[in-house]
């Protein structure tokens, strides 16, 4: 699959192999949970048609977007880069929500939970770097990448860990993970641009303090 996306992209004998790997960060990410994800769902043949139209809308999505991506990396004034963005985050949500649900769905110990997760979310985060990077004069070299890794990575494993024994569906954990996902994501996206002002960071609060409200209010205690 990776080198089916590198050909259809044309780079692959092309672009710098960091390039490359980011590049099919979230194709493997997206290809990977969903077919887990469907695999778990009963269904039909007629289901299994749909769900298959499905999947190759979103691979065809995801080659609109990278190609964008790539394009942007030599260019940076690219106009439909933001459009990109916007639609790649949407995407790595969507992917996102597959990956946790299917390793909720295994009903695993927590700590292979939080281990999958943790090399899932750094996953993400390294793609997220990188997209936000593509924008900036010096591609993120002055940022350290890492920061932006492991700290969002470990944050969700510590609410993967508390969704192990929380008493809530596994749809529902996967949701709340997703939605950290967004807020941490935004939150990078501001500060790597040196964007995250006072009023900025406060929204987020705000946000996250919504989503916990909301974990606590739908979580059935009995």
């Amino acid at each position: 699959m990776i080198f089916c996306f590198w050909f259809g992209l044309g780079i692959i004998f092309e672009q710098s192999i960091y390039t490359r790997l980011m590049s099919i960060l979230l194709p493997s990410i997206m290809f990977v949970g969903f077919g887990l994800f469907a695999v778990l769902l009963p269904l039909d043949w007629w289901w299994a048609l749909v769900i298959s139209l499905l999947f190759g809308s979103l691979m065809y999505v995801l080659f609109l977007v990278e190609n964008v991506f790539l394009v942007a990396i030599g260019y940076k004034t690219v106009p439909l880069y933001r459009a990109a963005y916007t639609v790649s985050l949407m995407l790595v949500m969507l992917a996102s929500f597959f990956i946790f649900n299917t390793i909720y769905s295994f009903k695993l110990s927590f700590w292979i939970n939080s281990l999958l997760i943790f090399v899932v979310s750094m996953l993400i985060f390294m793609y997220q770097f990188w997209v936000i990077t593509i924008e900036l004069a010096d591609d993120g070299k002055s940022k350290n990448m890492w920061m932006y890794v492991l700290v969002p990575a470990w944050l969700i494993t510590q609410m993967a860990l508390v969704f192990s024994f929380w008493p809530n569906k596994i749809f529902n954990g996967s949701v709340y993970l997703v939605s950290v996902v967004y807020v941490l994501s935004s939150l990078i996206q501001a500060d790597v641009r040196d964007r995250l002002f006072k009023r900025t960071w406060t929204t987020f609060i705000w946000i996250g303090g919504a989503i916990v409200l909301g974990i606590i209010l739908a979580t059935t205690w009995r």
